[in-house]
Order: C-alpha cells, then sequence, then structure tokens
C-alpha cells in the first residue's frame, strides 16, 4: 500500500481505521487474487488523495479529507457487489451495511477536525 499523506495525527487514526476496515472485508470475501485487484484500486486511490491540491483548481482542504472515505466506500461497494453470489450474500450486504454506517460515522469525524499544524 502506497504511504499516505495525513492532515494531522486525528485524521490518520480516523483513515487508518476505516482502510484496515474495508481491507479485512474484502479480504475476508474474496479470494488472494481478487484481494490483491483491490488493493489497487485502494492504492489508485491513495495516490489520488496524495497527489490532490496540485492541479490549479484543486485547493480545497475538506475534499482532499473526503477523498478516501468517499472513493473507498463506492470502490468496497462495487467490489462487493462483483464478489456477491446466492451462496455468500448474506455475508456481503452484511459488510456492506457496517460499511455504509462506517463511511458516515468516518464522514463526521472529519466534519469535525480542525486544520492544525503538528
Amino acid at each position: 500500500m502506497a504511504k499516505l499523506i495525513y492532515a494531522n495525527a486525528q485524521h490518520r487514526t480516523i483513515i487508518d481505521a476505516y482502510i484496515l476496515m474495508c481491507k479485512e472485508f474484502a479480504k475476508d470475501a474474496s479470494s488472494k487474487s481478487k484481494y490483491d485487484n483491490y488493493l489497487e484500486v485502494l492504492d489508485i486511490i491513495i495516490e489520488y488523495h496524495n497527489g490532490y491540491g496540485s492541479g490549479v483548481r484543486e485547493d480545497n482542504w475538506y475534499s482532499w479529507l473526503m477523498i478516501i472515505p468517499i472513493n473507498l466506500s463506492v470502490a468496497t461497494n462495487g467490489f462487493f457487489a462483483g464478489l456477491e453470489t446466492k451462496s455468500n450474500s448474506a455475508v456481503i450486504r452484511a459488510y456492506k451495511t457496517v460499511l455504509t454506517e462506517m463511511v458516515f460515522e468516518v464522514t463526521d469525524k472529519i466534519d469535525a477536525l480542525e486544520p492544525i499544524n503538528e
């Protein structure tokens, strides 16, 4: 996984916990090769997050903070949609429900962050 750039220690704690949960769900629900593909998508999201702000019209701190939770939520839900079968639908739907609740909690916590230098 690419090295993440964080706003501060609080941001690190929030994002690391969210990423870990998503990775554990994806790993549990898939094969090794599909999980490796998932990790590649996660790296793309992280690269986008880390590079955000280098463009002329990309300078919103709040947008930068929300890149990982929003994009990872969408990517993980898409990953689960591709994995879902009749035999695993209960597990996948449970993961999707928890993921939805978690992304709302994460965005609420990020909303409360204040820009501070550490």
